[in-house]
Order: structure tokens, then sequence, then C-alpha cells
């Protein structure tokens, strides 16, 4: 589902919250061993609604030679994050960033004294009866295989990379229907994780318009429309998706596809209008 993972991320952290383990006024470096200056000035709210100002990890790992066809994983991506810059000040504006949610599911770790992955199975998909698995190495039976498309023939497009906090939940569109439903009843977080969905989100202005948001406000690992709908897409190596959650949260949708297309986001919508009508 890839980066319609992080809304598990962050509720993670808002769960955390609900019980008084952090704040997410706590700054980073309360999390980290040796932590680099900077983090002093970033909290864990910037990290949830990608203010923090920190350089993607992509692009830093990328910047060391390392390419999509070469292994790297999670203490990969947190070494080059440590060992960069921000790009600017935090909380200064909203600018969408992997990073933020790899650090976030360590500060879960480093909370719990747990794996991430398992925190999650443990709190979300166990008792949900999710079909879930957050996991980007666990070969999942009969899972789909992403391509890439060129001149009408069709590639395998994968990646060795293997980080998680950011992406890497492994489900059928069905069951992430079926997680939406917790937006209604709050059966997990409660009150407290459904107000910090959105509470002191931020607006996006035109930053995701190219990806077919023309405006909205970042929550916690999700967006709120104008209409009050929740929204996400999550795209990585030719796996595509998106997912939609109506203003009244009775109903959701879940698009996805296995290789390029620029019309998933645009089914969702159509299909949601068409439920809700």
């Amino acid at each position: 589902m890839a980066s319609n993972s992080k809304q598990f991320t962050a509720d993670a952290v808002l769960l955390l919250a609900g019980r008084h383990r952090l704040a997410l006024t706590d700054p980073l470096s309360d999390f980290l061993d040796d932590p680099p200056a900077w983090a002093r000035d970033v909290t864990v709210g910037d990290l949830m609604r990608h203010t923090s100002g920190i350089t993607d990890y992509q692009d830093l790992l990328e910047a060391e030679g390392t390419e999509l066809t070469d292994p790297a994983g999670q203490e990969e991506a947190i070494a080059a994050i440590l060992a960069s810059q921000p790009q600017e000040p935090p909380g200064k504006r909203f600018s969408y960033s992997n990073s933020n949610y790899v650090l976030l599911a360590h500060v879960v770790e480093k909370v719990t004294g747990k794996p991430f992955p398992t925190f999650l199975q443990q709190e979300f998909f166990t008792p949900l009866h999710l079909r879930m698995v957050l996991s980007p190495a666990v070969d999942v039976p009969g899972k789909a295989k992403s391509y890439d498309e060129k001149d009408g023939s069709f590639t395998p497009d994968s990646s060795p990379w293997k980080q998680y906090g950011d992406g890497s939940v492994q489900t059928t569109p069905g069951e992430f229907v079926r997680w939406a439903d917790n937006y209604r009843t709050g059966r997990i977080g409660g009150t407290h994780l459904l107000t910090g969905v959105t509470e002191g989100a931020v607006s996006v202005g035109d930053v995701l318009r190219g990806r077919g948001i023309e405006e909205g406000r970042y929550g916690a690992g999700i967006l709120q429309l104008p209409d009050k709908s929740l929204v996400h897409r999550g795209d990585w190596e030719g796996f595509h998706s998106t997912f939609k959650v109506s203003p009244d949260r009775n109903t959701a949708v879940t698009v996805v596809c296995n290789v390029d297309s620029p019309d998933h986001f645009r089914a969702a919508d159509q299909l949601l209008d068409i439920w809700t009508e």
C-alpha cells in the first residue's frame, strides 16, 4: 500500500500519546542515542505533519550513490537522515518527506521496546481482525507483482529497499476498506485518536497539485480535503493505491494498480461519488 501505510504510523503515535507515553511536542532528540543538533528543534508533531524540513531519505541515499536496485534498509535510511542537514527550519511549511515517517517508526520502537511491525500487529491488525502485515521483506502468498510498461511490453518493477514506517503495509483493497471503519468507530484509540487525525493539520498549499490534490490539510498520516473527506495516495515501484473516506466516515474506497496509471486517484473519487449519492 506504499504511503497509505503512513496513517498506521501516525495512529501508533497518537495511540502512545493517548497513553501518555509521549507527546507530539516532544523533540526528536529525546528518542535518539546520539542526536544531531537540529533534532532538538524538530518535534514528533513536525514529523507527523511533514513540517520538519528534513530531506527525503530516498534522495539522500541516491545522493550517496545507492541506487534503487541496491540493497538498503531501515538502518541505512536513518543513518543518512541523521547525517544530513534539514532543508529549512521546522514548523515553517508542509514539505512531504518519507524521512519523517521512518523516524516516527523509530520513535515508536524506542518508546515501546518492540519492533514496529510487532506493535502494529498487536495494537491494530489483530484486534481489528485485519489481514495485514507490515513487512517489506515477507513473501506474502499470492502477492501481486508490479510492472513497468514501455511500448506495450511489461517487465517486473521492484526494488530491494526495505524501509518501513513510510510504507510497506501489505494487504488487499478490501481489507484497507475494512480498516477505514476505525475512522468512524474509534474502536482503536477512541476519541483521542479520532480527534488527533485532523487536529493541528497543516495546509499543503499547492505542493500536491501534481498528484491530483488541489488543496487540503495534512494531519496524522492522512489528508483532509475541504469537504472533510480523508484521502491518501501510495506510489512505489509500479504499485499505486488511493484510499478515500467520505465526509460522514460511513463509506470508503481503495483503488490499487500494479502498473503506472494516471487514473487510480480519479477512479477513487468517482467510486466514492457513486456510493454516496
